[in-house]
């Protein structure tokens, strides 16, 4: 029993000492997101309140700027749901690693996941030992969730209360792709989904000037369509 529960310790550690990298290449766009938030019509509070609601800045960024812009409440559900309709894709990935973990912790695991967490415990979960058992699983996705939320949160609130000094040259445009890249490139592993981040930026590229920041919203469809196009030639 004890052996047990020094090695989830150690899970939990090394979850913890993973995220520091993650959290180190995510505070340049943490920073930026922040006074995004902070510079439009929604009060900084509530633009801000969405980084523990959500827990991902891209549906963040689009969710605070279709309000800013006047969007319909249905309307920004909407677009943040299909922004992260990716995590679909990642939960089902993650399933047969967590399939054993009981209800109620699959729950706060679903509340965690985000790009990053996926990321990292993916890698994890897939050498050789499997992440070892369901308890240590449970313990390294944990800890990674939690790192990775509480350094969010203070990055963003940071972003918002910082707002009016940060430098110009922090540009969210620049801070956001060059983050996201970090944690894309080791996932292009099969012609899905080099289809997907190709096609989803391209279209988001070109579709950058529509108004309510749709452009992220159609790349996003489009990447995903491409992807399961692809996916199926070749299932």
């Amino acid at each position: 029993m004890r052996q047990e529960s020094s090695t989830t310790s150690a899970m939990a550690r090394a979850g913890c000492r993973d995220s520091i990298a993650v959290i180190v290449a995510y505070l340049p766009f943490g920073l930026a997101l922040g006074a995004t938030l902070a510079a439009g019509s929604v009060h900084p509070l509530v633009a801000w309140s969405s980084s523990p609601l959500l827990f991902g800045g891209a549906a963040q960024l689009l969710s605070v700027q279709m309000l800013d812009a006047g969007g319909s409440a249905a309307v920004v559900i909407v677009g943040a749901l299909v922004v992260n309709a990716r995590m679909l894709l990642y939960s089902a990935s993650l399933a047969p690693h967590v399939r054993t973990w009981r209800g109620r912790w699959r729950w706060v695991g679903a509340y965690f996941l985000a790009d990053p967490v996926y990321a990292l415990t993916l890698a994890r979960f897939r050498r050789p030992d499997h992440g070892g058992d369901a308890r240590d699983r449970l313990a390294y996705y944990l800890a990674v969730g939690l790192t990775l939320w509480t350094a969010w949160q203070l990055m963003t609130a940071a972003g918002t209360v910082l707002a009016g000094v940060l430098p110009a040259s922090l540009r969210l445009e620049l801070a956001a792709p060059l983050t996201f890249l970090l944690l894309l490139l080791p996932m292009l592993t099969s012609r899905s989904t080099y289809a997907a981040a190709g096609v989803g930026g391209a279209v988001a590229v070109a579709a950058s000037g529509l108004p309510l920041g749709l452009g992220l919203l159609v790349g996003a469809t489009a990447g995903m369509i491409a992807g399961a196009l692809v996916e199926g030639r070749h299932a």
